[in-house]
């Protein structure tokens, strides 16, 4: 029963998700650790249908997150396994829960560092795991909204 449930949201796709843009606030806690959501500024972006991306900002300090909305946690496993064969780096899907604008979900976890020859591994995951998920749905290619 697992098996048809997940290909009925593959080809249903979810609901839709609010587009972003840089500068807009958005809010983020981690309801693992108690954490309430608190707003922080989007400074960069990527967000192809269901996938998002972004680096954001306190205006003290940055961080980021990649996930996808209204996905199933096994799609988000098979998805992140998938990522790693096609991209050359490990990514993995947290077991740490995020909430962004009172929706929970689960990040994608990868190594990155502030250094040039890492620059590009957040948009590079990003569009992969876009690429990914519209074949699992029989689609083309993804395409940006933001």
């Amino acid at each position: 029963m697992a098996a048809r449930s997940t290909w009925s949201w593959i080809k249903k796709g979810g609901r839709p998700v609010q587009n972003r843009q840089i500068g807009d606030t958005i809010n983020i806690g981690w309801p693992d650790y108690g954490r309430p959501e608190q707003s922080f500024t989007i400074v960069d972006l990527d967000q192809f249908g269901q996938v998002f991306r972004a680096r954001v900002t306190d205006g003290n300090r940055e961080g980021g997150f990649l996930v996808i909305y209204n996905c199933p946690d096994v799609v988000l496993e098979q998805l992140a396994e998938q990522a790693t064969n096609t991209v050359g780096f490990r990514v993995i899907v947290s077991s740490l829960r995020c909430s962004i604008d009172g929706d929970v979900l689960r990040s994608f976890d990868y190594e990155w560092y502030p250094t040039p020859e890492y620059a590009e591994r957040p948009r590079q995951l990003a569009t992969a795991l876009a690429d990914l998920l519209s074949a699992m749905r029989g689609g083309g290619d993804s395409q940006s909204i933001g």
